[in-house]
């Protein structure tokens, strides 16, 4: 086993640095990588597996009453159960192989963990495929394999720089999400134009957080109005200009988004690179009824890859925790204040709440 995913970590890594070689600004970011290079290592795999797994046999009658062993409660003895399939260790090979290339991958820097996180379900689901034919070829081609072996080592290699020379397409979404906050809309106004310094304690870290994507901190309002300034810095040095384009105090805030600084994101993940980015953003305050409002965010993304469908699953489920991570504190924060406003002996601070228009 140790021999077959070292073959397959080694093949994968070559692959890798032949593709930024040829055209780092793309590098990986084709699909031949995402699912050819996998399914190649779980058919390299295969290679590595026997074709006729034993497993021991039970011990002979004079050797079990030499020990005095009891007979089986049923069952006759000499039976011998069946050896694992060949096809079923193929699987589990191949499996070990992924999982030790992406590990070596983030430790050697050339993926990040969010990265090899996103890769992670394709690269899996394409090699079980690969080994299972791999043990199918074993199975009924008893001769020499090498000139079909080294012809599927090949291809990637070879697609992955034609690929390259695609011009990428673009693909854009819009991520809503909504909480309901126990305050009316002028005092969550007063959360969402200007966000002071977000702590650890008041974030619930979703699981997009646990894998690398950065924390929110702030987003300073500089200004008022359209096309006042908002600077939104979150963990790593990533941070953002978000120029407003909708102000209705009360009701809605838009904003244009643009990239200051990628931080310590990977180039695959980076916002505003070729591959990512998000674009806008709208908060809308929705009155249900007194003193209780349905609170909208919205973001729209875009994603240019050669397997959109693919990234752009994943980015909205990204933008969904990110931003459900957002309102949760927007909602903590602003009940909050509402209960601080009406605990006994204070008078309600309505001075920051601007009265809604006719």
């Amino acid at each position: 086993m140790l021999s077959g995913t070292l073959a397959g970590v080694g093949y994968g890594l070559l692959v890798y640095l032949w593709l930024h070689r040829l055209n780092g600004s793309v590098g990986v970011m084709v699909a031949t990588y995402l699912f050819a290079v996998p399914f190649v290592l779980g058919l390299l795999s295969a290679q590595f597996v026997s074709r006729t797994l034993t497993v021991p046999s039970p011990p002979a009658p004079a050797e079990r009453e030499s020990r005095g062993d009891a007979p089986p409660a049923s069952g006759a003895w000499g039976e011998t159960p069946a050896p694992p399939s060949p096809f079923v260790e193929a699987l589990k090979l191949s499996a070990v192989t992924v999982t030790f290339f992406l590990v070596v991958a983030t430790v050697t820097g050339f993926e990040g963990v969010l990265c090899a996180v996103l890769a992670a379900p394709a690269m899996y689901v394409m090699a079980a495929p690969g080994a299972l034919l791999g043990m199918a070829l074993r199975q009924w081609r008893q001769g020499p394999r090498t000139g079909a072996l080294l012809f599927a080592l090949s291809l990637p290699a070879v697609l992955g720089p034609l690929e390259q020379t695609r011009p990428l397409g673009s693909e854009y979404r819009t991520v809503a999400n909504d909480i309901t906050i126990q305050a009316p809309p002028g005092a969550v106004w007063t959360q969402i134009r200007s966000v002071p310094r977000i702590e650890n304690r008041e974030i619930h870290a979703g699981w997009a957080h646990l894998i690398g994507l950065p924390r929110p901190r702030e987003a300073v309002l500089v200004g008022s109005g359209v096309g006042a300034v908002r600077i939104a810095t979150f963990d790593g040095g990533l941070r953002f200009r978000e120029t407003v384009t909708d102000w209705a105090p009360g009701r809605r805030l838009s904003f244009r988004i643009q990239s200051q600084d990628p931080g310590n994101l990977d180039p695959h993940v980076r916002v505003g690179g070729r591959f990512f980015d998000v674009l806008s953003g709208t908060y809308t305050l929705e009155e249900v009824r007194p003193g209780v409002t349905l609170l909208h965010l919205s973001s729209t993304q875009r994603v240019s890859t050669h397997f959109n469908g693919y990234t752009a699953f994943f980015t909205r489920a990204i933008m969904h925790d990110l931003q459900r991570t957002i309102l949760h504190v927007i909602r903590t924060r602003t009940e909050d204040d509402a209960r601080t406003a009406s605990a006994p002996g204070r008078a309600p601070d309505t001075a920051s709440v601007p009265a809604r228009p006719l």
